[in-house]
């Protein structure tokens, strides 16, 4: 198991939160006082990268769930962009590609923006 960091990059209106490692249970905190830090700023869209995300598990997805809820409260949007095929299958699964879109560049993902 991989080590989780998420670093955050602040461009307003924007936030990018780049990840590396394992998305599990272990993550929520750094991932929430991320989404808080980034709140903070008055984004109003923030892109998670996926790119460096090897595992994602049951308890990833719910931390996952908690963002996009904390999101669609304060009126932000929430997009997605280097999920596997395996990754975009259970995002789908899930329900999770309805409310997070999902592009397969940051590049694609910031023009959408």
């Amino acid at each position: 198991m991989q080590s989780f960091q998420v670093n955050i990059e602040i461009d307003s209106p924007g936030a990018v939160f780049n990840m590396r490692g394992d998305l599990t249970h272990e993550c929520e905190k750094k991932m929430l006082d991320a989404y808080e830090k980034a709140a903070g700023s008055n984004v109003k869209k923030i892109l998670l990268n996926f790119s460096q995300v090897d595992y994602i598990n049951s308890a990833g997805l719910s931390v996952l769930i908690t963002m996009l809820t904390k999101s669609q409260n304060a009126g932000q949007k929430l997009t997605a962009c280097g999920l596997s095929q395996h990754f975009q299958k259970i995002f789908d699964m899930v329900g999770l590609l309805k409310y997070i879109p999902h592009f397969a560049t940051i590049d694609e993902a910031m023009q959408a923006f």
